[in-house]
Order: structure tokens, then C-alpha cells, then sequence
């Protein structure tokens, strides 16, 4: 499937980009970022949705996440730059599906991703100056670090939700 214009952004996907929901594994939530939720406005999404479970979807993010923040700790150490950039990319389309699902909702678009989240009740604060701050210079040491802490922020909101809805 050709990805739609709202998902066309140059760190995630270009116009030559296409990806294919034939099916859907919980692991693609990691190794293809919006599919779901790609899948879902193109009307092909399966019947359980990551924003729908969450107990499955965000913990999963939560613990890839973890996994990848080891190997971006030690490439930030080495100074590898670039290496940090190409690595840090999933773990930022990560956090968008996380935020959006974790208030119940797919993404809607990654091109006009503030003004979607400016419309989200569970965030962290200020998630949208700080997100454009780890989107516009990703490879840079103190991006991780706002992103290490808006994980942080968000797994805290998180946990906190779900807690409250058992109540």
C-alpha cells in the first residue's frame, strides 16, 4: 500500500515508500511505525487495534524503548552523530504512536502532528515545543535526552490512566 500524504514525512516515509497490510503481527508496531494506523484510514486495519489493547501495544513500545535507549546512551558517549540519528528515528515515531494510542485514538498525521496532539487530553507537558525540538535535530545529544524524558512523562501517564480506569 502507498503511504498517504499525512504520513509523508522525510524521517519515517517518502512518496517512494509503500507497505504492505496483508498482515499484522504486535511486532509490527515496532519494526513498521503508523501501520496501524495507516491501515486503519485505508479502511484495512484488523480487528484489534493497538489504541484499542493498549495493554499490550504501549508496554511493548515501552520496553523497546529501553532496549534502544542502552545503544543510544553508548553511541551519544562515542559521539557517533550519525549513527544516533538513524537510530533514533523509530523510537521517535515510537512516542507518537504511543501518545496517540495511549488516549485511545490512531495517528492521525505525522505532517501535522502538533496541531493533532494539541487536541490529546493525556501528554506530557509541553510535548509539542519539546517533540519539535527531538524532530528537528534528532542526532544531537540533548534531543535524547528530552526524549528519554518524555518517555519517562508518558509511561508515568500512562500507568496513572490505566489505574485510574480500574478504579
Amino acid at each position: 500500500m502507498k503511504i498517504p500524504e499525512a504520513f509523508l514525512h522525510p524521517h519515517f516515509y517518502s512518496n517512494q515508500n509503500s507497505i504492505s497490510i496483508k498482515t499484522f503481527e504486535l511486532e509490527d508496531i515496532i519494526e513498521i511505525p503508523f501501520k496501524y494506523d495507516i491501515a486503519y484510514y485505508q479502511g484495512a486495519a484488523p480487528h484489534l487495534l493497538p489504541w484499542e489493547k493498549t495493554s499490550d501495544s504501549i508496554p511493548l513500545i515501552l520496553n523497546r524503548w529501553k532496549e534502544k535507549e542502552r545503544h543510544l546512551i553508548s553511541l551519544h558517549e562515542i559521539r557517533d552523530r550519525k549513527e544516533a540519528r538513524e537510530q533514533v528515528i523509530h523510537p521517535i515515531a515510537w512516542f507518537l504512536q504511543m501518545l496517540f494510542w495511549m488516549n485511545g485514538q490512531p495517528v492521525r498525521s505525522i505532517t501535522d502532528w502538533k496541531n493533532e496532539v494539541d487536541k490529546l487530553k493525556w501528554k506530557p507537558m509541553n510535548v509539542d515545543e519539546r517533540l519539535e525540538f527531538v524532530i528537528k535535530k534528532p542526532e544531537m545529544y540533548h534531543a535524547f535526552i528530552q526524549l528519554q524524558q518524555l518517555y519517562t512523562e508518558s509511561a508515568k501517564l500512562f500507568y496513572k490512566m490505566k489505574a485510574l480506569e480500574q478504579k
